[in-house]
């Protein structure tokens, strides 16, 4: 058996994939009581920001394309999250705005997020955690302008549905 194919080799894509997986699975558990269904960090960086941050700014945030963005937002859009209005200082450009019906889920999903992270970090010694996100970061800005294929990644709960 070749080195790469010991029964202890997990390529990264793996081992991203199985953590994404329980990631999103825990966060959506939590969130099952709110009409929030998925798309949490972009509609938290938008609740954050809201009015002042601009589609491209938001893609670039969240690490995503502009054909992705748009799905993400047509969503938030269509379930009442979020609306797109036009910039007065640029009519070219929208900034995105909350609505009175996202607002109340932004802590929500700031406490989940956060309680997730700590959830998952509390596997490394805490000494190692800041150079471990550190890390991640960097490999995040690194492969970002790699040629790929897009590919998106999306959980798509149903009222009936329970995780």
């Amino acid at each position: 058996m070749s080195e790469t194919c010991s029964k202890d080799y997990l390529p990264l894509g793996k081992v991203f994939g199985f953590l994404t997986k329980k990631y999103i699975g825990i966060v959506a558990g939590r969130m099952s009581d709110t009409p929030v269904a998925r798309y949490y960090f972009p509609l938290l960086t938008i609740g954050l920001n809201s009015g002042k941050i601009s589609q491209q700014e938001l893609a670039d945030h969240i690490l995503t394309d502009k054909v992705s963005l748009v799905r993400i937002l047509d969503c938030l859009e269509k379930d009442g999250l979020i609306e797109r209005i036009t910039n007065p200082n640029d009519r070219r450009q929208h900034l995105l705005k909350i609505t009175d019906q996202g607002f109340p889920w932004i802590a929500k999903i700031q406490k989940v997020l956060q309680e997730t992270d700590d959830a998952f970090l509390e596997f490394i010694a805490p000494e190692h955690r800041a150079c471990f996100e550190q890390e991640l970061r960097k490999i995040c800005m690194s492969v970002k302008n790699l040629p790929a294929e897009e590919v998106e990644l999306f959980y798509n709960r149903t009222k009936e549905s329970k995780i």
